[in-house]
């Protein structure tokens, strides 16, 4: 399997760079697309949140001040995207018609930046996030696109991808985020499953899981660790630490609230506490 096309949504911050490598490293591998997304957001939007008591004079500096962090931040980055098609050689192009060679184009435009990245997202084979100083709010697209999110933490190891960790609990986040990453699983050089779980192993469905991978030509390890009392998200990085793994592959799990998905607490707490990359579907 190959990946066709990265988004890498950016917001004109130093982190930028960290998932723009990530994403131009990752392409290098498939010849892949790097669609890279900066947002303007819509400076008559910032009206409203600062309450209907405005005078013509500061609202005017209001939309002013928002266009002018537009300007600047889009000009950074767009250097950085620049700057990264210098080191590698891509060609920039928004026509990708070729799986030879890495090509890459900058995409504005104005909008949420949460809305317009997880639109974007359902159109790309990976998306790609840095955290957890991103600008964007990362939910809607984790939790709406139903694509295969990458977040990179600012600890992350230069490599990503090479020793990885799958947290598998035969659920269907799980069973997605493993779709998501077999392009990556395909090319690490160790791949070990783990099950946090208290209940007796079932040979039944690590046989099928092992099936399943090998008919992907992917070897990999299985291994089920206690639960106890700890929780999951905690079991699952001390996993993460223990196998030195550069690449955590995982479901996004989250609750329905009336009209919101809300991040799980094992979720929320990998993202949080993570110091290696993740993988993530919901």
């Amino acid at each position: 399997m190959r990946l066709g096309k990265i988004l890498v949504p950016l917001a004109g911050t130093d982190s930028d760079q960290r998932a723009l490598r990530a994403g131009f490293d990752i392409a290098a591998n498939y010849g892949a697309h790097v669609a890279c997304l900066f947002v303007n957001r819509n400076p008559t939007e910032a009206l409203p949140v600062a309450g209907e008591a405005l005078t013509g004079q500061i609202a005017t500096e209001l939309v002013a001040a928002v266009d002018e962090a537009n300007k600047r931040q889009c000009a950074k980055a767009r250097e950085t995207f620049l700057h990264m098609l210098a080191q590698t050689g891509a060609e920039e192009t928004g026509t990708p018609d070729s799986r030879d060679k890495v090509t890459a184009e900058f995409l504005e435009t104005m909008g949420d930046p949460a809305d317009r990245a997880a639109a974007a997202a359902r159109l790309a084979d990976l998306v790609i996030f840095s955290v957890p100083d991103i600008a964007y709010d990362i939910e809607p697209t984790l939790m709406e696109s139903g694509r295969p999110c990458l977040l990179v933490p600012g600890e992350a190891a230069n490599t990503i991808g090479q020793r990885v960790i799958v947290a598998w609990d035969g659920g269907p986040e799980a069973a997605r985020a493993l779709t998501g990453a077999l392009p990556l699983l395909g090319e690490a050089e160790s791949v070990t499953f783990i099950t946090a779980q208290d209940r007796e192993f079932d040979e039944l469905a690590t046989a099928a899981l092992q099936s399943y991978i090998g008919s992907h030509g992917i070897k990999a390890t299985i291994k089920q660790v206690a639960l106890g009392n700890t929780p999951v998200g905690e079991v699952i990085l001390n996993q993460v630490k223990e196998n030195q793994a550069d690449l955590l592959v995982m479901g996004a799990y989250g609750h329905s609230r009336i009209r919101e998905l809300i991040l799980g607490g094992a979720t929320r707490y990998v993202i949080q506490n993570t110091d290696v990359a993740v993988l993530m579907v919901h």
